[in-house]
């Protein structure tokens, strides 16, 4: 079973972003959101369900840190790209507004199984590349226009990185090795003269795998386990590249995890 991540415009019922998971995860809707970034610009609005991406569990506190700066809830990862962009975001709450958007959402999915089975779409990854030109047909013939010709969407500010906006983003203090933990892994930066105890931040994503930035420096980072007691900034890089994968397949587990069955991944994770 997958799970197919879009975006609707409730105006004109045009599809702005959809990309497929193995399950409703974080990196669905941060790569459908990249997809109306890049073609449409900033929204105005979002309205989504309450599903965990979006909004924290009951069961997850404010830290210390977050109520001395006077908020009144945890930020999942997806709110803070949203707070970054400038879009107010609020649960679609009423049945008449989740009923347009599931009405419109369901016609989309209907007429996609029909155009896999056509196209012989038999992968994830071939499926993503057939929707990007799916879409733009889809809305030809489906979408209407919209009652207000003013324009809904910004355009993207040019000093935005996508590739590092659209991530996960989290704080870490290094200790005197240089090394920094995630969900219990060890992780070692590369080639770094960052001064122990400093704090720095690290970047997950699809396109960029971990990187490591301190005082608007990046650096690369490896997985601790099996690191060799002696090594050299050489030997450090040749085990960066054969480690790779490990490093890459743990970014996506973050960020892939099905999101209905734990709980979302906070900016204090």
């Amino acid at each position: 079973m997958y799970s197919i991540h879009g975006f609707i415009d409730d105006s004109t019922g045009k599809v702005l972003g959809a990309y497929m998971c193995e399950h409703e995860c974080l990196l669905g809707y941060l790569e459908t959101l990249r997809q109306m970034l890049k073609n449409y610009g900033i929204p105005k609005c979002l309205y989504p369900d309450k599903f965990s991406v979006f909004f924290p569990v009951k069961a997850q506190k404010l830290t210390i840190e977050e109520q001395l700066q006077g908020k009144t809830k945890p930020t999942t990862q997806f709110k803070r790209v949203i707070d970054i962009l400038g879009i107010d975001m609020f649960p679609a709450s009423t049945s008449q507004a989740k009923g347009r958007i599931e009405r419109l959402w369901e016609t989309f999915q209907d007429r996609l199984i029909t155009e896999f089975k056509l196209n012989k779409i038999k992968t994830i990854d071939e499926a993503n590349e057939f929707l990007k030109k799916y879409i733009k047909k889809y809305n030809k013939r489906f979408s209407v226009k919209a009652e207000s010709e003013e324009s809904y969407f910004d355009p993207v500010p040019s000093f935005i990185d996508l590739d590092l906006l659209l991530s996960i983003k989290l704080t870490r203090k290094i200790d005197s090795s240089g090394s920094f933990t995630i969900k219990n892994k060890k992780f070692q930066i590369l080639n770094n003269n960052i001064m122990p105890k400093s704090k720095i931040n690290i970047y997950i994503s699809k396109k960029i795998g971990i990187i490591a930035e301190h005082n608007n420096t990046k650096y690369k980072v490896i997985c601790s386990d099996n690191l060799p007691s002696k090594y050299s900034s050489l030997s450090m890089n040749e085990f960066y590249k054969e480690h790779y994968q490990e490093l890459y397949s743990f970014a996506l587990s973050l960020l892939t995890y099905n999101a209905k069955d734990n709980e979302p991944i906070l900016v204090t994770s």
